[in-house]
């Protein structure tokens, strides 16, 4: 493998010259949080039709998912706009609402979104949004403090992203694992991880290669850090769901046989 890559450097790098030039990378990553946010929505509605029709719980989200997955993308959601970053700011943006909107449907216990709990929680961050885009553009003062401590913002960002990898993502390898060990067939959710994995690949590929202007620690971009966390969080619960799916078509097998002697018992000699 070295010595291919090795071989071919020069052609390689031209591409990477030409992904970088027209910010394909980012495209990609763009697009990708475009797919996870309508797949997220598909997951809740399907969450929310079990629970107006009074079904057996579908168990799609793991107990803590969508407060971590606020945490997560809050802190990057600001620092995109201390950096003026629309890639950041619209990817952030369009997952933090998605993720407000189908907690908001996962918690109904009835079905219904007219109990106090629904109006509070629409109340706090529509007041979040309004305010916080006035004090934005009106208030030199808010302004200057977020970039005096933009530095700490980004990086409490990839501290929550490290919070999600352990707590969150953790919790969603655990469940995946257990979900296919058990003999279920739907891959929804790991089909969700895939786009979650190319969320993150790309975007982490071009703040390695071209490094945002936030301020380094340790030499370090905090988006390319934030980003290759992401991908390697994502990664262990791909490769966790695939060792449930492995060893779970090893015990279909096993069963067959073991099945098909109790149906034809033979008669001893």
């Amino acid at each position: 493998m070295r010595e291919w890559l090795i071989a071919h450097k020069e052609e390689l790098d031209f591409w990477v010259d030409r992904a970088l030039a027209v910010d394909a990378f980012r495209m990609v990553s763009a697009f990708m949080y475009v797919v996870f946010a309508v797949g997220l929505f598909a997951l809740g509605a399907k969450y929310h039709e079990a629970v107006v029709r009074k079904a057996r719980s579908v168990g799609q989200f793991p107990p803590g998912y969508f407060t971590m997955l606020v945490i997560q993308t809050f802190p990057m959601l600001v620092t995109g706009f201390v950096l003026s970053d629309l890639y950041i700011i619209g990817t952030r943006a369009a997952t933090l609402v998605v993720t407000l909107v189908v907690y908001g449907m996962v918690k109904s216990r009835d079905g219904t979104f007219d109990t106090r709990w629904h109006r509070l929680w629409a109340l706090f961050w529509l007041s979040v949004a309004v305010l916080g885009l006035m004090a934005w553009s009106d208030s030199a003062a808010t302004r200057k403090f977020v970039h005096d401590w933009e530095k700490w913002i980004a990086w409490s960002a990839v501290v929550a992203m490290l919070a999600f990898v352990v707590r969150g993502q953790l919790q969603v390898a655990k469940e995946l694992f257990r979900h296919f060990l058990a003999g279920n067939y739907t891959v929804k959710r790991f089909s969700l991880q895939v786009v979650r994995f190319f969320c993150f690949a790309p975007a982490a590929a071009h703040y390695w290669l071209v490094p945002s202007a936030a301020d380094t620690l340790l030499g370090f971009d905090p988006i390319f850090v934030n980003c290759a966390l992401g991908t390697v969080g994502v990664t262990f619960v791909l490769i966790g769901s695939v060792i449930g799916m492995i060893r779970a078509a090893f015990a279909r097998l096993w069963r067959r046989p073991v099945r098909a002697a109790e149906a034809n018992p033979q008669e001893p000699a």
